[in-house]
């Protein structure tokens, strides 16, 4: 089997690619899209990183503008593949889309991770050696003191203990993250500049990696 995978930089959506692809699965395309929401994608702003981590992983990248009506059913249409692979865990609606997406270009969706408990997971993730920096945080449930923090597995407890509520994946949107570090890399990155920014709730970092 042949597939795209959805691709943010996030840790959520590498850790699906890395068991699809110990499955078996052919993945040679990454798909990124940049998101039509009211206020900042912290993926979308750091594009140049994406491309940079695509390039490690000798993956082909296209990034989609969602803005453009019926663009992320043409892009798949054109890859020549069988799936689309995702790292949605609890958000049905993320699922629903993509299926209905799916079955008008006639691909399997594989979502790994889908109804998954998130601690588990992420227990999962950063025993593997992610190291996944927070490049936006949502100003309602964490502090812009966050954003460059690294989330290892030496770090993974501390972090915890300090989150209170918020999802240990950030997954109601809590925070996002950029993966520094993991098995699918031809090697680690680090943090070369970060420019913060604040807008509409979202506190942000722009990074430069090398």
């Amino acid at each position: 089997m042949k597939a795209v995978s959805l691709f943010s930089g996030g840790k959520d959506s590498l850790y699906a690619l890395h068991l699809v692809e110990k499955r078996g699965v052919k993945v040679d395309h990454l798909l990124t899209l940049i998101p039509n929401l009211p206020w900042p994608s912290p993926h979308a702003e750091n594009m140049e990183a994406l491309k940079i981590l695509a390039k490690s992983m000798g993956k082909h990248l296209t990034i989609v503008d969602f803005k453009k009506e019926g663009a992320f059913v043409e892009a798949l249409k054109s890859l020549n593949v069988d799936a689309l692979v995702a790292g949605d865990i609890l958000v049905e609606a993320h699922v629903a889309g993509l299926k209905d997406v799916c079955s008008k270009v006639g691909l399997e969706l594989l979502e790994p991770l889908y109804r998954r408990d998130t601690s588990e997971v992420f227990d999962e993730i950063f025993s593997l050696g992610f190291r996944a920096l927070i490049t936006g945080v949502n100003l309602k449930y964490l502090g812009e003191e966050w954003l460059g923090y690294i989330i290892s597995k030496e770090t993974s407890a501390s972090f915890l203990s300090k989150i209170g509520s918020v999802d240990p994946l950030g997954e109601n949107g809590e925070f996002h993250t950029l993966t520094l570090e993991c098995p699918l890399y031809a090697k680690p990155f680090k943090v070369e500049s970060l420019e913060k920014k604040t807008a509409k709730g979202m506190a942000y970092v722009i990074v430069s990696i090398v």
